[in-house]
């Protein structure tokens, strides 16, 4: 099966940058793998369904949330395009941990767990894509551990947006930002006001410009700055 998803772990051929992105390429676990596609708000697992799935994003972005006992949703984290896999994480579990919604529209392929590590146990270069993937899932979880580590607001939100930024892009970068202030907020434990006080901070300084639903980022050094607490602007705490 050929498919365009250089970046996904078990493509033939990779490429950080999307350098294949026009060709198409062979994937090594053709026989696991449906195309899929999901619009907005829709479900691609829920918390507690049986784990049967993981999914290789070709286009959009997954939002993964967990819901509380008394029906609350937390937002813990997002996927975009990448060496990541969404619901890797449930790969050995009989149930998902977490559920994984669309926040844009989301091309992906899914990739049934059973076949997946039939084929790892037969063929050691799967194993090691496998194996890349958790990595990449792992540096992930540091990354954005390190994102609530900073004891600046606006650093948080500023690293937060570069953790959601392709690693190819640069000069002016138009990403879409399927949060709210309120669900930024919750993920990055600040208050709603923090959030927007922070963000037209940033504004104002330059780095970036974010209507409803994305965020252009204008100076990718004065955004570095904000998020290494570096800014010799007044931050907002």
């Amino acid at each position: 099966m050929q498919c365009a998803n250089c970046n996904c772990p078990f493509c033939e051929f990779q490429a950080d940058g999307g350098v294949f992105a026009d060709i198409d390429l062979e994937c090594v676990v053709n026989d696991c793998v449906h195309f899929v596609d999901f619009d907005e708000g829709n479900i691609l697992f829920m918390q507690g369904q049986v784990s049967s799935n993981l999914f290789a994003l070709t286009e959009g972005m997954v939002k993964i949330c967990t819901h509380t006992a008394d029906g609350r949703e937390q937002i813990i984290g997002l996927s975009t395009p990448s060496n990541l896999l969404v619901g890797l994480q449930s790969i050995n579990d009989e149930r998902y941990a977490y559920t994984a919604m669309a926040a844009t529209k989301v091309k992906a392929c899914r990739i049934n767990h059973r076949n997946l590590l039939a084929k790892v146990r037969e063929h050691g270069d799967v194993a090691i894509r496998l194996i890349g993937a958790l990595n990449a899932q792992l540096a992930h979880s540091r990354a954005m551990m390190e994102v609530l580590g900073h004891r600046c607001a606006a650093s948080k939100i500023a690293s937060f947006i570069l953790l959601m930024t392709p690693k190819s892009a640069n000069g002016n970068c138009d990403i879409p930002m399927p949060f709210s202030r309120v669900e930024m907020a919750g993920l990055l434990g600040l208050s709603e006001e923090t959030v927007c006080r922070s963000m037209a901070m940033m504004k104002r300084s330059g780095a970036i410009y974010a209507p409803r639903g994305r965020v252009e980022i204008r100076d990718w050094d004065r955004l570095h700055e904000i998020a290494d607490e570096s800014y010799s602007g007044q931050p907002v705490s």
